[in-house]
């Protein structure tokens, strides 16, 4: 018998065998942050089309179970990362992991993270580069609990709250400081889940990220705060649909908008809404169609149309009953994808389009607002679980941007998109290599390019008159496109209890900024380590 069907055995016997008592309730949302996601990830860079779990994450505990279930039948998808999943996760797909009997279970987890930086700071990407007196604490501290109640098979809640001793350069908190501190104690979690059928139904604080990979996506990405939202699921064996409708963050209007004179500042308030559906004709092609739509209003109230999952958000844009804060201007986005794997090559694609000009005189006027990201990456034959991959991401100068601040793709001023912002593209290669299931080694290095734009800017920059400029854009205050070449390489140990990152990042830019001959080299390192207590 050869060592790799050896191993393919005492993998499935492994799966068959794994508790699933230990295991969450299905209906759990797995925490984006949890090391899962990297190891999936893997498994399918790897050739392993069977742990594809979704295109929209956070991922349920239920459907990432069957994903291990289906790889456990998969010779290719064998080998020490498939272990340590299914180690932790078991497999029973027929029954709820967690007994249907009503309990309360918690957890708690403790994360420090040290940054060290030389100069400057240039994370997150879409920001431009600046002291290093505003990037990251030099060590920062953060503790959660998470208490998670089992309502029977079909019914969960789970609330997670946190504290962390500074927010600086952390998009990620929408508390206010604590006590007139830089700490924040605050919610990261907090929902209602239920199934009726293969209908799922959530209420609640959670984080969404869909398409893309990680936290990164144009669309819906995790970069910024938690929503809160309700939302609404359904899976079958070949199609899976995904909608949401959340409250953002309001928005005042004031002299920094161009607002005439004389008129007092205004309170808008803004509401995100989405929806998608994804096409599995064959376990390696894999089709999604989808839109966004930022709703901007002046009033409390929203059109119910736009939270009506089965409806087409550029219909109800032109519903004559409509009446939006600034006319019938929302921020309405389209989407699609296609993702292939076959063997040990994986091909992704995806487009957003923000707008895109159909009339000719439109084109003379108005340039097309696209984000487009192609990737691709090939397992290679060694003796242990690697990969490389090439990526190419773009996002034009104006997508994301309206006229009227409260209506650009932002929350809290953090891009409800991609980490890149408007106005600007990375070409990255990737490469990676796992010494056995918990220990990854990758390494990545790209060209960078940036323009003038940035999502924050107020007033919103207009895009009428800038057809057939060059990209990136320049401005009179920014006259020079910032160029350069990020490199990375980092060790994590992927734990489920004591999980440990390691990083380095160096980044060389031409025109900093956008000003012209200004050139500098830039130094990050970070170490972030756990301890996880029955968490998540």
């Amino acid at each position: 018998m050869s060592l790799r069907r050896a191993a393919f055995r005492a993998v499935a016997a492994g799966l068959l065998a794994a508790p699933c008592a230990r295991a969450q309730h299905p209906l759990v949302a797995l925490p984006l942050g949890d090391p899962a996601y990297v190891q999936l990830d893997a498994l399918q860079r790897g050739g392993c089309t069977a742990a594809r779990v979704s295109p929209y994450r956070p991922f349920r505990v239920g459907l990432l179970r069957a994903a291990l279930a289906r790889a456990a039948g998969e010779v290719r998808c064998a080998g020490p990362v498939l272990e340590y999943l299914a180690s932790r996760f078991g497999t029973d797909t027929t029954a709820p992991a967690a007994p249907a009997s009503r309990r309360v279970t918690a957890g708690a987890a403790i994360d420090v993270r040290t940054t060290a930086r030389r100069d400057a700071e240039f994370r997150p990407l879409w920001r431009d580069v600046r002291p290093d007196s505003l990037g990251d604490r030099a060590v920062v501290g953060i503790a959660r609990a998470r208490v998670t109640w089992n309502g029977g098979e079909r019914l969960v809640a789970v609330a997670e709250g946190y504290a962390q001793s500074d927010r600086r350069n952390d998009p990620r908190h929408r508390g206010r400081g604590f006590r007139e501190t830089s700490a924040v104690v605050d919610y990261s979690d907090a929902y209602l889940a239920g199934r009726l059928g293969p209908l799922v139904l959530g209420v609640g604080r959670t984080s969404e990220a869909w398409l893309g990979e990680g936290d990164e996506s144009l669309v819906v990405s995790s970069h910024g705060t938690p929503l809160d939202r309700v939302s609404a699921e359904v899976r079958w064996s070949r199609f899976e649909a995904r909608a949401f409708f959340s409250t953002l963050d309001d928005v005042v209007l004031d002299a920094r908008d161009s607002l005439p004179a004389g008129v007092p500042a205004q309170r808008v308030h803004r509401f995100l809404a989405a929806h998608a559906l994804t096409f599995r004709p064959t376990p390696r092609w894999e089709f999604t169609l989808g839109e966004t739509a930022l709703l901007a209003r002046r009033g409390a109230g929203f059109e119910l149309a736009f939270a009506n999952p089965l409806m087409f958000y550029v219909v109800s844009e032109n519903d004559s009953s409509h009446a939006g804060a600034f006319g019938d201007d929302n921020n309405l986005a389209a989407f699609g994808a296609l993702r292939y794997a076959g063997g040990p090559a994986t091909l992704q694609a995806e487009l957003l389009i923000d707008d895109i000009q159909i009339d000719a005189e439109d084109r003379e006027n108005n340039p097309d607002k696209l984000g487009w990201r192609v990737a691709a990456t090939l397992a290679l034959p060694l003796g242990v679980p690697a990969s490389v991959g090439l990526e190419y991401k773009r996002v034009d100068s104006y997508t994301y941007l309206r006229d009227f601040y409260a209506q650009a793709y932002a929350l809290y001023d953090q891009p409800l998109g991609s980490e890149l912002g408007p106005d600007a593209d990375l070409l990255r290669a990737t490469g990676e290599v796992w010494a056995n299931g918990r220990l990854r080694v990758s390494a990545g290095v790209g060209r960078w390019r940036r323009g003038a734009l940035r999502i924050d800017t107020r007033p919103g920059p207009r895009a009428f008159g800038h057809a057939g400029e060059p990209f990136p854009s320049v401005t009179v205050a920014r006259p020079s496109g910032q160029t350069g070449m990020l490199g990375d390489g980092s060790v994590e140990f992927l734990d489920r209890v004591f999980p440990i990152t390691i990083r380095a990042e160096i980044a060389r830019l031409d025109n900093v900024n956008g000003e012209p001959a200004l050139s500098a080299t830039y130094f990050r390192a970070q170490l972030v380590g756990s301890y996880r207590f029955r968490y998540p």
